[in-house]
């Protein structure tokens, strides 16, 4: 490479403190010359800011700063410290996870290469335990490592298939294609399908990053949320009806069951080309499921 733009890496913590000098080192370590520092913590309930300003001062390491004294969700502290990022790419990364020594350069090294037509790079990940031991992958995400970039994008809408912590984006790119939205759980996902819509997403089969696995578990409603997002994703931005059974079928589920489907997401649902159109008829109509349970044997 015979330059070095600079790169924005932005590190967020919200009660990580423990694992903030791993990350900050894996940061120092980096093989690329020309980085950006950004270290934000969201009213972490530990002492996440205490150990970011120490870890700065014993290494004299210059960066910007962005402490929040109330909690306000990560979609916030994510738009500010992009507001603060002055390099030509961008990476964000929680306090918990951190990165190969060549992450960054190689990150840069494949955009530069890809050019203008290509928005991000992800790159393949290890996954580790809370001591920071590597254990099994919970993804493969070599799976459509070689494929065209047309499939890969269509292939995006069916899941999500990239790692937020491996990706590198261009700014302009991220900017371009708007803030983050508090209103999404799934806010990496719905930035990547944005992304999608206009740029390709390049990929590298090396694992250049460390996702850490924690024993806390996922309560069912915000399970249930995910899910619903992931729906509602889908039937925004499913142009071919490419996971068209999935969606029918995910609400026709949920309206056997009398499960409440909210305003958004049935909105989105009757705009939607692909839909069922009888059970299009059925919502639309708030028909109740035992009535047509009662109707449809006869029919």
């Amino acid at each position: 490479m015979n330059h070095f733009p600079l790169v924005t890496i932005v590190v967020i913590s919200y009660n990580q403190s423990q694992y903030i000098n791993e990350n900050l080192d894996s940061i120092k370590n980096q093989t690329y010359p020309n980085i950006q520092l950004i270290v934000a913590d969201d009213a972490s309930k530990d002492n996440s800011v205490e150990k970011f300003n120490l870890w700065l001062k014993n290494n004299d390491f210059q960066a910007h700063t962005n402490f929040h004294q109330k909690n306000t969700g990560l979609a916030t502290v994510l738009n500010e410290c992009i507001e603060l990022a002055s390099g030509k790419y961008i990476k964000m990364i929680a306090a918990d996870d951190f990165l190969h020594p060549e992450s960054i350069e190689k990150c840069v090294q494949k955009l530069e290469i890809l050019g203008d037509e290509y928005g991000m790079v992800f790159t393949d990940t290890y996954v580790i335990d809370v001591n920071s031991e590597i254990i099994s992958d919970v993804a493969d995400y070599n799976t459509l490592g070689n494929v065209s970039p047309e499939y890969f994008r269509e292939s995006l809408i069916k899941g999500n298939r990239i790692a937020a912590l491996s990706v590198l984006l261009r700014l302009d790119v991220l900017k371009e294609t708007g803030k983050y939205d508090s209103n999404f759980l799934v806010e990496d996902y719905y930035r990547w399908l944005l992304v999608n819509e206009k740029y390709y997403i390049g990929y590298i089969a090396e694992k250049l990053a460390y996702y850490r696995m924690h024993d806390t578990n996922i309560s069912i409603s915000k399970r249930e949320q995910i899910e619903r997002e992931d729906i509602l994703l889908k039937l925004i931005f499913d142009k071919k009806g490419s996971v068209k059974k999935n969606i029918n079928y995910y609400l026709f589920t949920q309206y056997l069951n009398n499960r409440k489907i909210d305003k958004k997401l049935l909105e989105a649902f009757l705009k939607y080309p692909y839909k069922s159109k009888r059970l299009a008829i059925l919502l639309r109509l708030h028909i109740p499921a035992e009535f047509y349970k009662k109707v449809s044997k006869f029919i």
